[in-house]
């Protein structure tokens, strides 16, 4: 087996970084260097029966057009490696531009609430980043939070600097029940986002990824309208909500958010695309 042998084979079933994702796969379970591959690209690599059996079923899970994420079972977020399965979303370097704005923004000792946390990338980056302040995560779907949780405990030396949720976004019955009005200088969300339309369109990938993790199965923007109605309540004078979405939802959402919110602001993403939509109380 060599590296052009590997990169070949992702190739031929449309993998459109084959090389690189060969030099992931191979580097990650066989302990070798990506560099070291690659300046021996076309020369057989020794592996030992338990390597290449790990290294065969990988590649044909990512024939089969699996998210590598899954496969390696960790990916990167924020310089952190986070745990990710199919019971959460995979965490994407766009969302990065939400966290980093919230880092920045909390006020010195500040609390944060990251509403349908998933693997918990935000909620966890921002407690890691900013040690002075309180997190909160809420997520609806029990395996998603005990995702979440095993991140935390993985990643931050105290496991107990967030208060993990099980609880619905957009149901004001647990938002009464679990936060007192005026009480976060900070709200964000990554929602699902993807109407049902785009849905038909998406990469086979996305396939393995939780459905309702990606999607309201509507116009994916019934969750969104649903935060941008019960939380602005909740944060303190001058508290900030905010929300990724879709590159053509930022006019859409900005309307919602200037009905209850100030300052209203679109960010764009490394790709210069509208991707977090902010409001001051």
């Amino acid at each position: 087996m060599t590296v052009s042998e590997t990169s070949g084979r992702l190739r031929c079933a449309g993998i459109p970084n084959f090389l690189g994702e060969a030099l992931m796969i191979l580097s990650h379970f066989t302990g070798l260097s990506e560099a070291s591959l690659l300046a021996a690209r076309n020369e057989d690599i020794i592996l030992s029966k338990s390597e290449a059996s790990a290294v065969e079923s990988a590649l044909k899970r990512r024939e089969r057009r699996e998210p590598l994420q899954y496969i390696l079972g960790t990916w990167e977020f924020m310089g952190l490696s986070f745990n990710v399965s199919d019971k959460c979303l995979i965490p994407r370097a766009d969302t990065e531009l939400l966290c980093e704005t919230a880092i920045e923004k909390l006020p010195k000792g500040g609390v944060f609430l990251d509403l349908c946390t998933g693997s918990g990338c935000i909620a966890i980056s921002v407690a890691h980043y900013r040690s002075d302040v309180t997190v909160y995560a809420l997520e609806k779907y029990p395996e998603t939070l005990q995702a979440a949780r095993e991140n935390a405990c993985k990643i931050l030396k105290d496991r107990d600097r967030i208060r993990f949720i099980l609880a619905d976004a957009v149901s004001a019955a647990d938002a009464e029940k679990y936060f007192l009005k005026n009480s976060f200088d900070f709200i964000a969300s990554n929602p699902p986002y993807v109407s049902e339309d785009e849905m038909e369109k998406t990469d086979p990938e996305l396939s393995y990824e939780p459905r309702h993790a990606l999607t309201d199965g509507g116009d994916g923007m019934s969750i969104i309208r649903g935060i941008a109605e019960i939380y602005p309540s909740y944060l303190k004078h001058g508290g900030i909500l905010a929300i990724e979405h879709g590159a053509y939802q930022g006019g859409a959402i900005r309307r919602i958010f200037s009905e209850r919110l100030s300052e209203v602001e679109t960010l764009r993403d490394m790709s210069a695309l509208e991707r977090v939509t902010l409001g001051r109380s």
